[in-house]
């Protein structure tokens, strides 16, 4: 069987998040409570369709569809608990590309030392 040519195929976004909780939240917990939050306000046939890449340390990308973005960014801010625990997701961007997407908001959280994402010394009035 062959494969589609890549014109063809169904087109990816990445969407890079972060999540505030009361404690560690883990990777199943965090992909069910996903799961219903899309479940509720789409439905079984919203053929809204995810797949969680990545999630280490309250950061994490998930991958959907061109045309699901939308709706999967709803969802993912509708959640409120994953398992016991009260959890507050922040979206912080859609990238066509796992690379640019780990890169232009994953990379960045990482290096940050403020809650604003700021490195010391980048805001410095340079003469």
């Amino acid at each position: 069987m062959r494969s589609l040519p890549p014109s063809m195929r169904r087109k990816k976004r990445y969407i890079a998040f972060r999540i505030i909780s009361e404690g560690e939240v883990e990777r199943e917990e965090l992909v069910s409570a996903l799961w219903e939050a899309v479940m509720n306000l789409f439905g079984e046939f919203s053929g809204v369709t995810f797949r969680l890449i990545e999630f280490e340390g309250g950061r994490g990308i998930v991958v959907c569809g061109r045309e699901d973005v939308n709706k999967l960014k709803i969802a993912l801010t509708m959640i409120d608990k994953a398992g016991e625990k009260k959890v507050l997701p922040i979206i912080l961007g859609v990238a066509g590309t796992i690379k640019s997407c780990k890169r232009k908001y994953l990379e960045v959280l990482k290096n940050a030392n403020s809650a604003d994402g700021i490195r010391q010394g980048d805001n410095d009035i340079q003469p």
